[in-house]
């Protein structure tokens, strides 16, 4: 029998409207699957983003002890300026480091204006030849100058601090994407499996008369492919929408933090999140039927 899309098509359509309740139930779960995952996806995509501008700006900042005196800081200076892995030293003093601060802050005088002057350390601001030598950098600092840990920053530990705070977020997303995506295949195959049965005698008279198993198998493949798509291009909508609620919010609630629209591919996002719920679909509809068809 040859291929008519616009049979099966309607066919499938029909099936949905007989079995509209489960049909709703089948789409919204693939629906919130979809989210999940798509959640995840813009979580690891902004993660990225962010590190990758971290480390276009790579310098080593070592903070001075309150205690260290001229003599000592202009040793260090010139020392670290002689290291092969070092670009250029800057030294900031107390002051500058204050007057830093207030232009930063400009626009919130609160957080400044019963500061002391010594508040803020003296540091040096350390650019490197190559960025990748920043932990290097880091370790000379402690092993020949002294410097503790929680007296350095570099781009390396924010990098860190990043991937430890996200990537536990991002697997849990993952792995309640996996429970839904399990949850919307069983429960495409259960309305599948009421239309099946809503249809159990035309489907064996159809395979006495000669129908094939692809035949008889296609609408209901159809349907659960267009359950899949509706449910997947719903989520796919809301999860770029989101997207842009976020980079918004962001650009308010969180100045300092390099989050741009640019981190996210979003054609590619919703191609991804389309094509594994319309796959959903067709893999719940397939494994119904097919169950079906061998007892038959």
């Amino acid at each position: 029998m040859r291929f008519n899309f616009g049979f099966f098509l309607r066919e499938a359509l029909k099936n949905i409207r007989l079995n509209l309740l489960m049909s709703i139930t089948a789409i919204t779960t693939t629906f919130i699957c979809i989210v999940v995952l798509g959640v995840g996806l813009l979580a690891s995509s902004h993660v990225e983003g962010v590190i990758g501008s971290v480390r276009e700006d790579v310098s080593v900042e070592a903070y001075f002890p309150p205690d260290a005196t001229d003599e000592e800081i202009d040793e260090i200076t010139n020392t670290v300026e002689g290291w092969p892995e070092v670009a250029s030293v800057n030294y900031i003093s107390e002051e500058e480091a204050l007057a830093t601060f207030k232009k930063t802050f400009a626009d919130r005088p609160e957080l400044y204006e019963n500061l002391d002057p010594g508040v803020l350390p003296a540091s040096l601001q350390i650019q490197l030849e190559n960025p990748m030598e920043a932990e290097v950098v880091a370790q000379r600092l402690e092993e020949e100058q002294g410097f503790s840990d929680e007296n350095l920053s570099y781009p390396q530990q924010t990098i860190d601090r990043l991937n430890s705070v996200t990537s536990a977020m991002i697997w849990g997303l993952y792995g309640a994407t996996i429970l839904f995506l399990i949850s919307s295949i069983l429960l495409i195959s259960n309305a599948i499996r009421l239309s099946i049965f809503a249809r159990r005698k035309e489907i064996e008279v159809m395979k006495l008369v000669g129908a094939s198993d692809s035949f008889v198998r296609t609408p209901f493949v159809f349907e659960g492919m267009v359950q899949g798509l509706i449910g997947a291009g719903l989520a796919a909508l809301t999860v770029v929408w989101l997207n842009f609620l976020f980079i918004d919010w962001a650009g308010d609630a969180l100045p300092f933090v390099p989050i741009s629209g640019d981190a996210v591919n979003t054609i590619l996002i919703l191609l991804v999140l389309v094509i594994v719920g319309v796959a959903i679909g067709v893999l719940g509809s397939f494994l119904s039927v097919t169950r079906f068809l061998r007892k038959v």
